[in-house]
């Protein structure tokens, strides 16, 4: 190397354009570096081409174009910043709806094997050629985990992936042009060694050992990921007088295993659920993934998804059929009988006829194929212990098709035959759920039977199901009677409930429901006296009330005591109620306390009542502190206390200073100290100061932007109004949806606020189904009302939906069908019930 840098520097003509050193020559001659001047290059060449004989001018134009050509070549692969995860193979992952936008990947989590493999690319990265095998089985997170280590290598890393090469390219050939800094990208890679021949796989492997063993090639860093069958496919050695197909692979692979666990290690649980909290997706994976497998889930369920709605019409069938039964309240373990005769009804007729004799077995035996390391669709249930006692062969259907099936079909009304199935496969565990699910599409003879079916196994709440709903109509004999039924079973609240009942009917029996309220209040009821008496004053008892009320309780008190009340409200009495009982005994402590616990759960009838309290002990300042420390908090009493706050100022003459006080509480965070503060400015007379202050806070608070369009519509702002309740109603705000609509309907825009109404409705919301209906009956449009009236499928809507399909029906003079409706709901098949009754099994005595 010295002999060549001084003959270069001596050379007598002054013809050698460059004058490297001698460590540069080492360098041009000895290393795979490209050398980054021509010049040197070129003397070197010459000088070599002189001493060894050559033509000189010959080696020389070479070397130039040689050098020319290297410069312009691309090196194989692709620079790391230039690679995307999904191209790489990395899974697609779960969608969570989101209000901040997510991250391409969901946050990693690194464990155990991540350390390893990271150990491994930092000996690349430091100069030698290293190969990493993940061995583990699908979906267990082995492309991410390379994802992640390769972001730590230098920027002038390159990599090559096998799949980047032509379809008919010779994979082995491509792997000899590849140069250092280079990672080997072999993603399954079963796909590149367990080839049909035999012989082609191996000549990759081939390659594969000549890079590890190639200094010139330094450094190459070699991924690959096989399954575990694949791992010991191409490891294991042969038996006596077997061929040995794959020596290269098992001579290459050996010692560059890394294991990837199935599932999370209880040490990394505490990680993933610190990560779980910054990314939606981590948490739904973290709470729905079965025993621990989140990276499964993560990847398996978009996959899941997509074969479910790419499957054979019996295969979608089954699975359709499996999520209505689910959604509706059947368990988890569905029967195979019961499936087979749903299935079905979710096959057009021409289906129907085509399906071969064989289409259970063979749909089944698909919906079973497990899915990137999940269950199938559907998947038989088996029991784990030898022995167990035989019953019906069940199936399952996988945990987010259910949740695909609650979200995206809970507005779609199930096949009218399902519900006979439903009625004659439930167990009476079922069938109460199955009955909830009945009763709010409001086909109430469907429900009770089902509901009969728990109350005979004893279910107190199926009874009291089927007297509420006999309630509402006229069938007052059949309704006290389920409600004894209920008392009979256990529960004690019914004879309250039946005592509301015959009060509050439209020829009040005021006999039997005073003899109802005292059995209530002997039983420990005492507040149902209280009860009996508002009933009194409010549907015109003719008689004393108050008078009534003191003789009740003075033979009630007779045989029962406050103690005994007491007790029988702390084991059966909302625990706001049993404050006031505690009150009533003069327990004040006490009371205070279980007043305190029911206010953190919600309830604003106990945060009123210790208002109360705290200001008979230290006036308006200890109410004011209480309601102030509760506005700062952050459970729901915040919302009460702003309310609270208004109405105690205000009556002390304190407007002033409350409207600064509300003015902070919304800034500091408050919703409902917004709403209250801006209704209280608009009472004095200063509503440009309201909308001024709402069009002040942050966009995200929605409940400002619902008062805002308040004031603006008071004000025949509409526009504005119109403006900014849009958006809400556009991202799917059923409450915009219903006040838009309310803005729209006035300024005579009907058909834009009926699409606002019904889409209102059929998400639940109150009285909204009453403004889709004053729009179609005023538009001579009722036989539409009642088509869509029929449609509607939530539970917050089976109320509101009857009562506008009764004012539909008078409307177009059907009353009798009105009538009817009324008291006996719908059938499955759209037909309004005929009368029928229902009686509890066993007679109940009163």
């Amino acid at each position: 190397m010295a002999r060549i840098a001084d003959l270069i520097a001596e050379d007598p003509d002054d013809l050698l354009p460059g004058c490297p050193s001698k460590d540069t020559v080492h360098r041009i001659i000895g290393s795979g570096e490209f050398p980054a001047q021509q010049a040197n290059v070129v003397s070197v060449a010459a000088v070599l081409a002189r001493e060894a004989g050559w033509d000189v001018t010959d080696a020389v134009e070479r070397v130039r174009s040689a050098w020319v050509t290297a410069l312009l070549a691309e090196p194989l692969g692709k620079s790391l910043t230039e690679l995307d995860p999904y191209a790489l193979e990395v899974h697609q992952s779960i969608n969570v709806p989101n209000d901040k936008p997510a991250p391409l990947l969901p946050t990693y989590v690194s464990r155990d094997h991540d350390r390893r493999v990271r150990e491994k690319v930092d000996l690349a990265a430091s100069g030698q050629n290293v190969l990493v095998t993940l061995v583990g089985e699908s979906s267990t997170g082995k492309t991410r985990t390379f994802w992640e280590a390769i972001q730590q290598l230098p920027p002038k890393w390159r990599l090559w992936q096998a799949l980047d090469s032509t379809p008919h390219s010779d994979l082995a050939a491509d792997l000899e042009k590849i140069g250092p800094r280079t990672v080997v990208w072999l993603n399954e890679a079963q796909r590149f060694l367990l080839t049909a021949d035999p012989a082609e796989g191996e000549q990759l492997a081939a390659a594969l050992r000549r890079i590890m063993h190639s200094p010139e090639r330094r450094p190459v860093l070699i991924l690959m990921t096989l399954w575990p069958k694949y791992w010991d496919q191409l490891t294991s050695e042969p038996h006596d007088g077997q061929r040995d197909l794959h020596p290269h692979a098992r001579h290459v692979l050996d010692g560059t295993s890394v294991r990837v666990p199935v599932t999370f290690e209880p040490k990394d649980l505490e990680n993933l659920k610190e990560a779980s909290a910054l990314d939606a997706r981590l948490a739904q994976a973290m709470e729905n993934a079965e025993q621990h497998q989140v990276t499964q889930y993560l990847a398996g369920v978009p996959a899941l998804i997509q074969r479910y709605q790419t499957a054979s019409p019996p295969v979608r069938a089954l699975i359709n059929a499996a999520m209505d039964i689910r959604r509706l309240g059947y368990g988890e373990h569905l029967p195979l009988e019961l499936l087979e005769a749903a299935a079905y009804e979710y096959l057009t007729d021409l289906q129907f006829d085509l399906l071969p004799d064989d289409w259970l077995e063979v749909a089944l035996a698909q919906a079973a194929q497990p899915q990137r390391g999940i269950r199938g669709p559907l998947t038989r249930v088996r029991p784990r212990s030898k022995g167990s006692a035989k019953g019906p062969v069940r199936y399952r259907l996988a945990d987010p098709l259910d949740q695909l099936g609650r979200e995206e079909r809970r507005r779609l009304l199930p096949p009218a035959g399902l519900w006979d199935l439903l009625v004659h496969h439930a167990t009476p565990a079922d069938a109460l759920r199955i009955g909830k699910s009945a009763e709010y599409q409001c086909l109430y003879h469907t429900a009770a039977i089902l509901y009969k079916k728990a109350a005979d196994s004893g279910s107190s709440e199926a009874a009291l199901r089927i007297a509420e709903n006999l309630s509402t109509t006229a069938r007052r004999e059949e309704t006290i009677e389920w409600y004894e039924a209920a008392h009979s079973l256990g529960d004690p609240k019914a004879l309250h409930f039946a005592a509301q009942t015959l009060a509050t009917h439209e020829e009040p029996d005021w006999e039997s429901a005073k003899e109802y309220y005292m059995r209530a209040a002997h039983q420990g009821d005492i507040f149902a006296l209280s009860d009996c008496r508002d009933q009194m004053q409010e549907y015109e008892y003719e008689g004393d009330e108050e008078e009534w009320l003191n003789n009740a309780l003075a033979n009630v008190l007779g045989s029962v005591s406050f103690e005994s009340a007491v007790a029988w409200y702390e084991k059966f009495g909302t625990e706001h109620k049993l404050g006031r009982m505690l009150l009533l005994s003069g327990q004040r402590a006490k009371a205070v306390r279980v007043l305190e616990r029911s206010a953190l759960t919600g309830n604003f009838m106990s945060m009123y009542q210790l208002c109360q309290e705290k200001q008979k002990s230290g006036g308006i300042e200890s109410a004011l502190a209480y309601l102030k420390d509760l506005g700062a908090s952050k459970h729901m009493g915040s919302h009460f206390a702003p309310m609270a706050l208004k109405n105690i100022m205000s009556s002390a003459g304190c407007q002033e200073e409350c409207a600064a006080l509300l003015k902070e509480m919304s800034i500091q965070g408050n919703t409902s100290a917004a709403s209250e503060y801006s209704e209280l400015m608009r009472r004095m007379g200063r509503i440009d100061d309201a909308i001024d202050f709402l069009y002040s806070l942050p966009e995200s608070n929605t409940e400002a932007s619902f008062d805002l369009a308040h004031h603006l519509h008071l004000e025949s702002r509409d526009e504005e109004a119109i403006s900014i309740l849009t958006p809400l109603a556009e991202s799917g705000s059923s409450r915009a949806q219903y006040e838009l609509a309310r803005i729209l309907e006035s300024k005579g825009r009907s058909n834009e606020a009926l699409t606002h109404y019904q889409e209102s409705a059929e998400d639940g919301t109150y009285d909204a189904a009453t403004g889709a209906v004053r729009i179609l009956l005023r538009t001579k449009r009722a036989t539409e009302a009642l088509e869509w009236l029929q449609r509607i499928n939530h539970p917050d809507a089976e109320r509101d939906r009857l009562d506008c399909a009764v004012w539909v029906l008078e409307s177009m003079k059907r009353n009798t069908e009105a009538k009817r409706l009324r008291n006996y709901g719908w059938e499955p098949d759209g037909t309004i019930s005929n009368p029928w009754s229902i009686h509890p099994s066993t007679p109940v005595q009163s």
